[in-house]
């Protein structure tokens, strides 16, 4: 159109062809400024599961001096998260939900970042590095019958609970003249002027170890099933992993919990990374 209203020698068609190509001009160099300076950090949740939506924490940063950041949107995959305006030298948290369909060893690299500001009129997009390193754990399948103690029923008792010095904390009471030192909690004494003493829950349950290669099905089913053991009976009895000649010696407690889950989420695929980060 510029070269035919040169041709022509239309002067109100050449200036409306300039206006609108300077208008262009003008609203990408701003388009472009307004994504310049940004930096992200991506924090996962304490733990992902397969399958699962998990919730990020998002720390977006505008290291301009002088220019804020408007009508930005940050995205991994399908999953993304806006932010309206940022001001400059300053920063923001967002919740960024992502869902990873395979266990294993994930790495998030970069995200993108994208506005439509100025005018709404073109979507600006640019890519921000980042690095984000987490496991996996794998989905979980119920092994109904399992464990249980009980042939043909479906849910195994709990066990009961004793008194002991060798389980997690159950909660904190008065101290009575016959409770041994070790079971003290001297910060919390000290802090509120009088003795103050630990009591904690020991199952009397009998240890289990979970062998994956015994369990029904076939590859992931048995991998979802051993997840699934270790979760629904790690706070209530003792719980062990025997995996590949490997073994996990049996606890009690969360964090034993979270041991099996890992090692579960990289059993055979320790040397490749997962993809198919999606959205909610």
């Amino acid at each position: 159109m510029g070269f035919a209203a040169v041709n022509t020698g239309n002067n109100l068609l050449f200036l409306v062809v300039s206006g609108m190509l300077a208008f262009m001009s003008v609203t990408g160099i701003i388009g472009m400024a307004n994504l310049k300076g940004l930096g992200v950090a991506l924090a996962p949740p304490d733990e992902v599961h397969a399958g699962r939506p998990a919730l990020f924490s998002l720390q977006l940063t505008n290291s301009k001096k002088w220019l804020p950041s408007f009508l930005l949107q940050l995205s991994s995959g399908a999953a993304s998260v806006q932010c309206t305006a940022l001001a400059p030298a300053s920063g923001c948290v967002l919740p960024l939900t992502l869902q990873f369909e395979q266990r294993g060893v994930a790495s998030i690299r970069h995200l993108r970042v994208s506005s439509p500001f100025p005018v709404n009129f073109f979507v600006r997009s640019w890519t921000l590095p980042v690095q984000c390193d987490l496991v996996v754990f794998p989905r979980q399948t119920p092994c109904w019958n399992v464990a249980s103690g009980n042939d043909g029923q479906k849910h195994a008792p709990a066990g009961s609970v004793q008194r002991g010095w060798g389980g997690e904390v159950e909660r904190i009471r008065e101290y009575t003249g016959r409770d041994p030192l070790q079971s003290i909690h001297w910060k919390l004494s000290a802090r509120e002027d009088e003795v103050k003493v630990k009591e904690y829950a020991e199952s009397s349950a009998e240890s289990l170890l979970i062998n994956p290669s015994l369990l029904p099905g076939d590859g992931e089913d048995r991998i979802a099933g051993a997840a699934w053991l270790a979760v629904q009976w790690g706070s209530r009895r003792p719980v062990g992993l025997l995996l590949a000649g490997e073994l996990v010696p049996p606890q009690q407690g969360r964090g034993q919990i979270r041991k099996i889950l890992a090692r579960l989420a990289v059993y055979g695929i320790e040397d490749e990374s997962v993809s198919g980060v999606q959205g909610p």
